[in-house]
């Protein structure tokens, strides 16, 4: 299952001009799409246009499935007083132990494929991390507000480049713990 975070009225972070992330989770989920299904993949998405999904119906969405794994695809953003120039990265959220694994591995391989700064690997009780019929983790893969970071968040060869490092990433993972 892939979440393409947020959507509808609710917008998420915004870019420098203005772009929400609502926008670019849904273009990159659906990259990600693509390269899933070319592997043989099938893939579930719990949005595929811009309209609002609350989280319950997410959360239950996943639970119907019982997916092999599901991702919730997000960028991050910080409060008004944070440091927009210097935080930057990739990250993921976990919270039931069968989903560190998924979390870590997705993390250091976008990390190191891409060449992208590491955020980090956290654990939390977030609605989309709470699932528990498959690995489910929440990625948050770069900052909307790093005016430098979100050069690359809406350049769509980045996107396409992205989707492609995701799936091959998934495709391990879920070879190595078959």
């Amino acid at each position: 299952v892939l979440d393409p975070g947020l959507g509808g009225e609710v917008l998420g972070g915004r870019g420098p001009d203005g772009t929400p992330e609502k926008a670019v989770n849904l273009t990159v989920s659906q990259l990600l799409r693509q390269e899933l299904e070319a592997r043989g993949a099938t893939v579930l998405m719990t949005r595929e246009t811009d309209e609002f999904v609350s989280l319950r119906d997410r959360m239950d969405f996943i639970a119907e499935a019982e997916p092999t794994l599901a991702l919730s695809v997000h960028y991050n953003a910080l409060p008004d007083n944070g440091d927009a120039i210097n935080t930057a990265g990739i990250g993921m959220f976990w919270y039931h132990a069968h989903a560190h694994d998924l979390a870590v591995f997705l993390h250091n391989y976008l990390v190191d494929t891409l060449d992208r700064p590491e955020y980090g690997v956290f654990w939390n009780n977030l609605a989309l991390t709470r699932p528990n019929a498959a690995p489910t983790v929440l990625l948050e893969l770069g900052f909307m507000i790093n005016p430098f970071e979100y050069e690359w968040i809406i350049d769509p060869t980045e996107q396409q480049r992205l989707a492609i490092a995701l799936a091959d990433g998934v495709e391990q993972w879920v070879n190595a713990n078959r």
